[in-house]
């Protein structure tokens, strides 16, 4: 069922991470798609909240602290790359089979497995996961400050 939370630019990134979450090694391009669908919404999420509060005596203040957050920093910086220059700018692992063997000893089953932002150890999903969550918490810090 649509409602006004399921429509919130914060919800369809979590939509849109889930899905990417689910792609199968073989869906390495579905998995890039969600992906960049889910940081383009969630930097709206951003947009919508300073639209909606902007005109608030305290607000520019309490926006001008979040500019330094790794969160608004790593959506605005990857936004604005998938928007304006490429594709999805990101670190890719390759997998190959040991010597002498024909395939890897390990292969990756779903497509997350193969793409990080911070470092190969360092799952890409897990690094929106965790500024999804920040932003989350900056939304509802929000809306608490805000309209109370």
């Amino acid at each position: 069922m649509v409602t006004h939370e399921s429509r919130s630019a914060l919800e369809r990134a979590q939509f849109f991470l889930d899905k990417a979450i689910a792609c199968r090694a073989d869906e390495r391009v579905d998995f890039e798609a969600y992906l960049e669908a889910s940081i383009v919404f969630a930097r709206s999420a951003l947009h919508r909240l300073k639209k909606r509060f902007e005109s608030h005596p305290e607000f520019r203040n309490w926006w001008g602290s979040l500019l330094g957050d790794s969160a608004v920093t790593f959506t605005r910086v990857q936004r604005d790359w998938i928007l304006k220059d490429a594709s999805l700018k990101i670190g890719q692992k390759g997998y190959a089979a040991s010597v002498g063997c024909e395939a890897p000893s390990w292969q990756p089953t779903v497509a997350g497995d193969f793409y990080y932002f911070e470092g190969p150890s360092i799952p890409a999903t897990e690094t929106v996961t965790r500024h999804l969550a920040a932003l989350k918490a900056m939304l509802g810090e929000a809306e608490q400050r805000f309209l109370a």
